[in-house]
Formats: structure tokens, C-alpha cells, sequence
């Protein structure tokens, strides 16, 4: 054996290795995604509360990991962006505030993956809501690791 090649030999095994727990450590954070959408109900009346039916993978979706990272929400009626509407995506015992259409959170984070979820909405003060809301679409992306 050559002086000098151990080392090269050492290096060559000690890069193949790092490249091996590269990999392993991408597999470990890979992440997945489930996507869940509902119609929301029509909203006729201040005061009350409306709820959306329940936001969850379907029972197709592959959903193997260890706990959920972020939640991002997608929702809308006819009237968008109305300044009265207040909303909040709730889960497990855990709300946060949604009051804008498309946003984010993490404070989800580290429940099981399966967790559903529900949107809530309110109008605050009395009396009906004209012209009501309608049309109303839900959707929820759920990363997990």
C-alpha cells in the first residue's frame, strides 16, 4: 500500500458516509401534506355563530408522520373582505385567529396528523345580514413531518 492513501481512502469513506446521513436526515424532515375543503354555510343572521363542516385528510390520503408543522387556510364568500367578519380556525381545543381569507399557522404544531379541523365564523351585533353570505368555500393545507 501506497503512503498517502489511507488518508484519500479515509476522506473517500468519510464523504460517502456524510452523503449517506444527508440523506437520511432529508428523509427524516421530508415532509407531506393534506389538503381538506368544505362548503361553508350561508350566513344570515349577526351574532350567531356558523361552523364549517369538519376540515380532515380523506381516508385515502397517506398521512404517516410524526405531528403537524403548519396550517395554511383558504376561504371566501361572495363578499370578500368584509370588515364586520371575524373568523377562527379551530382544532383540538386550540384556535387561532383567521380573520383574513388566506393565512397560516403554526401554532398547530405537534398534533397528530390526522387532527381535524373547523372554520368559525361570526358576524359581530344583532339583526340580519344583508345581503346575506353566500357561496362560502373552505380550504385547508395540513404540512406535517
Amino acid at each position: 500500500m501506497r503512503r498517502g492513501a489511507a488518508p484519500v481512502s479515509a476522506l473517500v469513506l468519510a464523504h460517502v458516509l456524510a452523503l449517506g446521513l444527508v440523506g437520511v436526515a432529508v428523509e427524516a424532515a421530508a415532509a407531506g401534506s393534506w389538503v381538506a375543503d368544505a362548503s361553508l354555510p350561508v350566513v344570515r343572521q349577526r351574532g350567531r355563530r356558523y361552523v364549517s363542516p369538519k376540515l380532515a385528510p380523506r381516508p385515502t390520503t397517506p398521512t404517516a408522520g410524526h405531528g403537524i408543522t403548519r396550517v395554511h387556510w383558504r376561504y371566501g364568500y361572495n363578499r370578500p373582505g368584509d370588515p364586520h367578519r371575524m373568523a377562527r380556525l379551530c382544532a383540538a381545543g386550540r384556535c387561532v385567529d383567521a380573520t383574513r381569507a388566506r393565512g397560516w399557522s403554526d401554532a398547530f404544531a405537534g398534533l397528530p396528523v390526522t387532527t381535524p379541523f373547523r372554520l368559525v365564523l361570526r358576524m359581530p351585533g344583532t339583526g340580519r345580514v344583508t345581503p346575506v353570505l353566500r357561496g362560502g368555500h373552505v380550504q385547508l393545507v395540513v404540512d406535517f413531518e
